[in-house]
């Protein structure tokens, strides 16, 4: 019988259902991260919020399921990464080495892997994220890996047919593939296993690399306990193996026809005879067009995330968007309060309060639902535009945030007479986000300062002025909406013949000293009347 065909709303939910036919007892997502450099935001997408999304999804079709995050702490420092105020020649005699046994680049550290991993590991919670956090060097150390260390030394020549078969490569007879940390420089990216004779390993540390030379010492040894490590595609697949990983999440590049995930899961079948995990490639995310990079330095950290925005609209894109698809995030312009005004919209749907199509109710239910970290209100909490939080904390700069929430409600951009103590924090927390925006992220034509008199330098034709004398009259007239207001602008431009963008930019220059700003309505409506009036009748 043919299955019914299910309309999923999101991508999440339609994972967890094609995961809950494995039938496993319980379920495990993966993500990883190698903390050589700084974590950002596309990291976070990849490796830890795309599984968290599939681990909830997983639990709300009650089924038992745990995410862990690997930190892979034992893969080699091979890369000085840019933006450290440090001097590179302290570091290079440590290239080669396990990170976790390279210096902290800041004092206060274990060490290179303890500095980059605690933003992250410090900010999990806030972003509502729960792994268990499985450091690979420990794991190593302990043991854990010690099985398939010896699965590997033992299939040694079935696993060199299979790396050459997926990956075109020419791996030679004889070839052993482990890596030994050298027991006289503490080196694993220089060494090479020479004999394996089934209880020892005999090795030469004289695998120079571009980034690392070795020390030309020989040693035997017989592995286990974190002496001996598994080069990448082996030690992901042996990772699955060992945590018995149902889903992972994965950047697009490691899917390239014979690359990384095509090796590891043929290893995971045909080595360590286990069903690899599901996986999807996920899409890089760009910032202002650019690809973040952990090594070069130009990222946003979830720290950062922090300072502009709320963590639960770092969780609702992540979500609103297909893993395959690109993310373009623009932070260095007001575009960037189009992400606010999409989670505003799925609360008001959430809630009830605006009516979309069936479909798109479902689905921006669902993306709020999975977007929260705390647990959710009664009923909608009161919200505040991303832009005219902004807009206030500049028209009142000097203003604490708890008188600007008193303006906000007088100003009529809060319709609700009663603030609970959820609402007056949230609208704090926004007022403050926008104020540390503006500050740190917005471009220049985002910022502007309200003028106390006359711009000395203005020079406005005879229709401008009578414009602006127009609305003064009109605003001692009658009290104006934002709505309203907006359209007696284009009545007073076609009342006096003046073209509407030539009146838009003479009441900046007239407010605010530019050509541009903040829409004009809303932003008359929270300056006053009186300071607009004042100006307008001056010119």
């Amino acid at each position: 019988m043919e299955k019914p065909k299910i309309d999923y709303y999101v991508w999440a939910d339609k994972v967890a259902d094609q995961l809950k036919e494995r039938k496993a007892k319980k379920y495990v997502v993966h993500g990883m991260w190698t903390p050589s450099g700084f974590f950002h935001i596309g990291n976070a997408r990849a490796e830890l919020l795309i599984p968290s999304f599939v681990n909830e999804s997983l639990k709300d079709r009650g089924l038992k399921s745990e995410q862990n995050f690997i930190i892979d702490d034992f893969d080699d420092f091979d890369k000085i990464p840019e933006g450290l105020n440090i001097k590179n020649e302290d570091f290079e005699q440590y290239l080669g080495k396990p990170l976790r046994k390279v210096p902290s680049p800041v004092e206060g550290y274990d060490s290179w892997a303890h500095f980059f991993q605690k933003d992250v590991l410090s900010a999990l919670e806030k972003f509502g994220i729960k792994p268990n956090i499985l450091p690979s060097y420990d794991a190593y150390k302990k043991g854990i890996y010690d099985k398939t260390i010896k699965i590997v030394l033992n299939k040694s020549e079935e696993i060199r047919k299979i790396w050459n078969d997926v990956t075109n490569g020419k791996k030679p007879k004889g070839w052993v593939p482990v890596m030994v940390i050298c027991e006289n420089c503490g080196k694993s990216a220089t060494t090479k296993v020479v004999a394996w004779d089934g209880k020892e390993l005999e090795y030469l540390c004289t695998q120079h690399r571009p980034y690392a030379q070795g020390c030309r010492h020989k040693g035997k040894l017989k592995p286990g306990k974190g002496n001996v490590k598994l080069p990448w595609r082996l030690h992901w697949a042996a990772g699955w193996y060992i945590y018995g990983t149902t889903f992972e999440s994965a950047g697009k590049d490691h899917f390239s026809s014979g690359g990384s995930v095509d090796t590891s899961q043929a290893f995971c079948r045909e080595i360590f005879k286990t069903q690899p995990p599901m996986q999807i490639p996920t899409e890089f995310l760009l910032v202002d067009n650019a690809k973040l990079s952990g090594s070069v330095g130009n990222v946003i950290s979830l720290s950062n995330w922090l300072e502009f925005a709320e963590p639960e609209l770092l969780r609702f894109m992540m979500i609103s968007y297909q893993p395959q698809t690109v993310i373009n995030f623009d932070l260095h312009s007001n575009k960037f309060f189009l992400l606010a005004d999409r989670y505003d919209e799925a609360e008001r749907v959430h809630f009830g309060k605006e009516i979309k199509s069936d479909k798109r109710n479902e689905q921006l239910k669902r993306y709020y639902e999975l977007s929260q970290i705390k647990q959710m209100q009664e009923k909608i909490p009161v919200q505040i535009n991303y832009s005219i939080a902004s807009m206030v904390t500049q028209v009142f700069p000097e203003k604490p945030l708890n008188e600007l929430v008193e303006i906000l409600s007088t100003k009529g951009w809060i319709h609700r007479k009663t603030l609970t103590q959820f609402d007056k924090e949230r609208l704090l927390k926004r007022l403050e986000l926008a104020k540390n925006w503006i500050k740190k992220y917005a471009p220049e034509d985002a910022k502007f300062v309200v003028q106390e008199e006359i711009p000395k330098d203005l020079k406005l034709g005879s229709k401008e002025k009578e414009a602006l004398h127009i609305v003064a009259n009109a605003l001692k007239e009658k009290k104006w909406n934002e709505k309203t207001l907006f359209e007696e602008f284009y009545n007073i431009c076609q009342g006096t013949g003046i073209k509407n963008t030539d009146f838009f930019r003479a009441a900046y220059n007239v407010l605010l000293n530019k050509d541009r700003g903040p829409k004009l309505a809303p932003f008359i409506l929270t300056l006053g009347k009186e300071k607009v009036i004042e100006l307008f009748e001056k010119v």
